[in-house]
């Protein structure tokens, strides 16, 4: 019975590690592949086609675009004029995938904001957004690369999606072989070591009485009176638990749009992107739930920093809004 345990015990590991790999892979990995594949597909667009996306994207947040050509005074730093609630509004689109927003671009275009007498302006990029540059933002709504593709996704052709979820389902096909032979690795190494830690038959065999004492065997003495001192004594096993481990990035995003679902005013949280939070409101008044929200995320370092997608109700007159609780 003893040799069956190492066995059984390298199973449990190799199916516990290859299932928690395969749901990593396909809930979080094929996501991840999806997005990046749309980041460099927008990437490769004309920039007039990529930013035609980006209009249409914004216009579910009442944007309706104005002007394609800047005024000359406008120069460089602000690309289209868009229009909403009566007022005009200044975009700069970054089309490449390596773009990097600084404070730089910030301050430009707010100078731009402020000399065209504008209400604000959205500064969108495939790229990455530095963390100063969300520290006085002076009325400019920033995109980073991730959250523009959750905007344009739905706008994508069907052919683009079924390309971009093939590309994924062959690479993760590919990780999750890999990650099976990982599993199996780790199933053999915890059966060697159970069996390591398993005593042997020859330590458990009671000892055999010599033979001169068995042709003269003294009587058996009754059980009650049997000494202590014959029976074997147990193994020593600490049985004190081990101290639960640290919650990983991923597990702190299914506990945090999980809490945020709880909060009032909220109907659900889901992760659009890794650093995203789509929020959808049950009711009107989402920012006096903020706080609340942001106490959710404030628990968990790893993402603490995303960035808040305030999503209205159907039938809402309000605009998707971003929010972020702390910066980077």
């Amino acid at each position: 019975m003893q040799a069956v345990v190492p066995v059984i015990a390298g199973l449990v590991a190799a199916a516990l590690a290859g299932m928690g790999l395969s749901f990593y892979l396909q809930k979080v990995r094929v996501p991840r592949l999806e997005t990046e594949g749309g980041i460099a597909a927008l990437a490769a667009m004309r920039w007039r086609e990529f930013s035609h996306f980006v209009i249409e994207a914004l216009q579910a947040q009442g944007f309706e675009v104005s002007r394609t050509t800047p005024l000359a005074e406008r120069g460089k730093h602000a690309d289209l004029l868009l229009h909403r609630d009566g007022r005009d509004w200044l975009l700069s689109c970054k089309q490449g995938a390596n773009y990097r927003i600084g404070r730089k671009q910030v301050d430009e275009l707010a100078d731009a904001v402020r000399f065209d007498n504008a209400a604000g302006g959205v500064l969108a990029t495939l790229g990455r957004i530095d963390p100063e540059a969300y520290r006085n933002p002076r009325g400019i709504e920033l995109i980073d690369g991730h959250t523009l593709w959750g905007l344009i996704d739905p706008l994508i052709p069907p052919s683009l999606h079924q390309d971009l979820a093939e590309k994924a389902r062959v690479q993760v096909a590919r990780e999750q072989r890999l990650g099976w032979g990982l599993a199996l690795a780790v199933g053999l190494a915890v059966g060697v070591l159970t069996a390591m830690l398993i005593p042997g038959e020859s330590a458990r065999a009671p000892r055999t009485p010599p033979a001169a004492a068995q042709s003269n065997p003294a009587p058996p003495a009754p059980a009650s009176a049997a000494p202590a001192s014959t029976r074997p004594a147990a193994p020593s096993i600490d049985a004190a638990p081990a101290a639960p481990a640290a919650l990983d990035e991923e597990a702190q995003r299914q506990a945090v749009a999980e809490g945020v679902s709880t909060v009032a005013g909220v109907d659900r949280a889901v992760w659009s992107t890794p650093s995203t939070l789509v929020v959808y409101q049950s009711g009107e008044d989402i920012d006096a739930h903020v706080p609340a929200i942001c106490a959710v995320l404030e628990q968990y370092p790893d993402v603490r920093a995303s960035r808040l997608q305030l999503q209205p109700p159907p039938g809402s007159r309000n605009t998707v809004r971003f929010r972020q609780c702390r910066a980077f």
